[in-house]
């Protein structure tokens, strides 16, 4: 019964959703959601098949700050209230996990306190999630960092460069503290 409910639910979310974002958001087949979903800007949202955005206590999040962004998440991902920010690209490989996190593919802002309040018109630099990597709450990849397959991001963790396959990084910045 509760599996039919949240079937019922999803569906009802996912017609509501691509009616709201048309043209912006794609959904994949078997799409698990609830109302806990929002879409901001010019960009694009790709969600492949068999994906869970059933978000618990945050909203998962997208947001667009250009007509070439795009943010994918792979096929079989679970996000539970993610912040996905980007000028440029964020992809989600296949079967990854992730929590309250944070993804900026940019500064948003001039670091330069001159130019700090001028108009922001630097291109993001992309992030790329691997496949099999899991990304617990609270965690925050900034742009251009890869992490690849197999990885785990610790909580709380502020992740400024790569991570290798089959590797658990952890703290502000994050560190390896363990290999797989």
């Amino acid at each position: 019964m509760k599996n039919f409910i949240i079937k019922i639910i999803s569906k009802i979310c996912i017609f509501y959703f691509t009616y709201r974002y048309f043209g912006k958001v794609t959904f994949g087949k078997n799409i698990r959601m609830n109302w806990k979903f929002k879409f901001s800007g010019k960009g694009k949202l790709i969600i492949k098949n068999n994906v869970c955005l059933w978000a618990h206590e945050e909203w998962n999040r997208f947001q667009t700050y250009s007509d070439e962004a795009v943010i994918e998440i792979g096929e079989s991902s679970k996000l539970n209230g993610g912040l996905f920010q980007v000028r440029n690209k964020i992809v989600v490989g296949k079967n990854c996990i992730i929590g309250s996190a944070i993804l900026l593919d940019n500064d948003f802002h001039y670091i330069d306190p001159k130019k700090r309040f001028s108009e922001y018109e630097e291109k993001g630099v992309e992030i790329i999630i691997g496949d099999n990597v899991w990304i617990a709450g609270q965690a925050v990849i900034l742009k251009g960092v890869t992490i690849a397959k197999n990885s785990m991001v610790g909580m709380r963790a502020v992740v400024t460069r790569n991570v290798g396959g089959n590797r658990v990084v952890a703290g502000n910045p994050a560190k390896e503290v363990k290999k797989l």
